[in-house]
């Protein structure tokens, strides 16, 4: 009986772990499935979202299509809606944003909804632009309506420049060039696209660049001369200058990138990004070579790289040399075999937005200039570390000192210059400016009259007030802490001393344009302020662009103590105040 018993009890222990198995094993199952179905339910929302965002994406590229094309264009009359109920068993509704663009070249925006089983996704695309039919125009410096040229050349391990030569020059080892073409007259949206067509006459019809620098080779280098001609993009700010080689350069050398020698280029004759934007082979032969710069260009015109131009670079092999080479520079007369101007031409064919004016094309007819003097309206200057006020006083002075104390103010109104052409109706150019002070003594001791000067002006960054004092008095415009006087109370400058913009520094010459001599004393100084007054009046132009007019603070780096005319100055007439000196076009 206990055999039997014992028996029993050890067949249902044996049973019940293969009973919990099972149930352990059915709850899996159960789980599964059920995930499985949560999965693929998911799945299938998450596929159903994709084809309705892939309608959506369709409906925007339908609504930009149709207004784009001929039937509306610029004529307006935009969709307020368009559907399509079946598109591969999707839907989607997209429309624009505006009714109307006519005389106006603002982007609109573009919506549509995409919808799918029940999935909706909307999308929208912002900053479309609504394009003319494209234009070919070109921009050429030196013609009427076109913009100032901007070009140079640097000679290897030579610190000067050439901005005012006719030439520009390549040779393997010791000339490159740089230019860059005024685009500003291209309003916001406007692009550069290739074109099928014929150019020149004489070439079969093929795809034509969107925008193609064009040099022409006046003198070429020796015979047997090869290799290739870059164009590589100027990678930061340089000026081009107006020297003719010599010292004292006031715009882009070997080294520099505006002939100050504290501002380089990241390194001696490398300014520009590694790889060539475009290159061609070199031939020893005059006449017109062509580079592709539609990427470049498009680049420029739509804001997604700054326009620094183009530096000429050689590239050549080991058993290869280009000879000394010569093109014509903005500064250059030269005309070409058909009698058009030799100067740097830049052909674009653009699309330009709805309501936009097309730039002035270059016509080959030499632009017409005109020179205005403005006198000084505003001047004063103060010295370190009192708070006195001299905005009243007959001199301007500077002297460096110490702490580099007697510091000069200046500002001119630039409103008698008109922001177009009035001939043209194109923007007005500025071609150069220079700003003179006249000396009148140096207070020095004759001890330190050996001393070589050096004055700089730079571009003031804060608003400033003139003043009435002459030394005493209460304050009520600049010291050398307080930029303004609001109620008696101080508005002080960002930085004592006068807040300015250090890397804007331009070196006064004496008025034949030379290095000041040690000795001087009585006299015109001058500084080439042409970059300063192009910031500036691109500012008046349009305010997001350019610096505003807050004029200059001047500064000298010895202890020589020079006093200026100021325009309160009666033992003076006005013509020895100080003058701002503008060509513009």
């Amino acid at each position: 009986m206990r055999l039997a018993l014992r028996h029993t009890k050890g067949a249902g222990f044996t049973l019940l772990p293969v009973i919990l198995a099972m149930s352990l094993i059915a709850a899996i199952a159960f789980l599964l499935n059920r995930d499985n179905g949560v999965n693929a339910r998911m799945i299938a929302n998450r596929s159903d979202l994709d084809r309705a965002r892939y309608a959506a994406e369709a409906g925007l590229q339908a609504v930009n299509f149709v207004i784009q094309g001929p039937g509306m264009g610029c004529a307006g009359g935009y969709p307020t809606s368009g559907t399509v109920t079946n598109f591969f068993g999707a839907t989607y509704s997209a429309y624009a944003s505006r009714a109307n663009l006519t005389g106006n070249n603002a982007p609109i925006t573009l919506y549509s909804t995409g919808s799918y089983n029940g999935a909706s996704v909307t999308l929208t695309r912002n900053t479309v632009y609504v394009y003319q039919s494209p234009k070919i125009i070109i921009v050429r410096p030196g013609d009427t309506g076109q913009p100032a040229g901007y070009d140079t050349y640097v000679r290897i391990n030579t610190e000067a420049n050439y901005g005012s030569l006719p030439a520009l020059r390549l040779y393997t080892n010791n000339y490159q060039s740089l230019l860059k073409f005024d685009l500003s007259a291209f309003l916001p949206g406007g692009r550069a696209i290739p074109w099928y067509g014929v150019d020149p006459p004489s070439t079969p019809a093929k795809l034509q660049p969107g925008a193609k620098l064009s040099l022409y080779m006046s003198n070429p280098g020796a015979a047997g001369s090869s290799g290739s001609m870059n164009a590589q993009l100027i990678t930061q700010f340089w000026v081009a200058g107006t020297g003719i080689g010599g010292s004292s350069p006031n715009g882009a050398t070997w080294k520099t990138y505006d002939g100050i020698s504290t501002d380089t280029w990241p390194s001696p004759g490398v300014g520009y990004a590694p790889v060539p934007v475009a290159s061609i082979p070199y031939t020893v032969a005059v006449g017109w070579y062509d580079w592709d710069l539609t990427n470049a260009t498009a680049a420029w015109l739509s804001g997604v790289y700054p326009n620094n131009g183009i530096w000429l670079v050689d590239s050549v092999l080991p058993v290869q040399t280009i000879g000394d080479t010569y093109f014509v520079s903005s500064d250059g007369t030269t005309l070409d075999p058909n009698n058009k101007p030799a100067r740097p031409t830049l052909t674009l064919n653009t699309l330009l937005p709805c309501g936009a004016t097309a730039p002035p094309s270059a016509s080959g007819t030499p632009a017409t200039t005109t020179t205005v003097t403005v006198i000084t309206t505003k001047d004063t200057f103060f010295f370190c570390c009192s708070d006195v006020n001299e905005g009243g006083y007959y001199a301007l002075s500077v002297w460096g000192g110490a702490n580099n104390n007697n510091r000069s103010l200046v500002q001119f109104d630039l409103t008698s210059i008109p922001t177009t052409n009035s001939a043209t109706g194109a923007p007005t150019q500025i071609v150069n400016a220079m700003m003179r002070l006249y000396s009148y003594i140096d207070n020095t001791n004759t001890s330190q009259t050996n001393l070589a000067k050096t004055i700089t002006a730079y571009r003031v960054t804060q608003l400033w007030d003139e003043g009435t004092r002459s030394g005493n008095g209460l304050n009520n415009g600049a010291t050398w802490n307080c930029a303004q006087y609001v109620k008696n109370s101080c508005i002080f400058w960002t930085n004592p001393g006068g807040t300015y913009e250090a890397t804007s520094g331009v070196t006064g010459t004496d008025d034949s344009g030379n290095p000041l001599p040690i000795n001087f004393s009585v006299g015109w100084v001058k500084w080439d302020v042409t970059q300063l007054m192009k910031d500036w009046f691109a500012n008046a132009q349009d305010s997001s662009k350019g610096f505003p007019n807050k004029g200059v603070l001047i500064r000298i780096n010895t202890a020589d103590n020079l006093s200026f005319v100021s325009r309160e100055n009666t033992q003076y007439d006005a013509s020895f105040r100080a003058q701002l000196i503008v060509t513009y076009q």
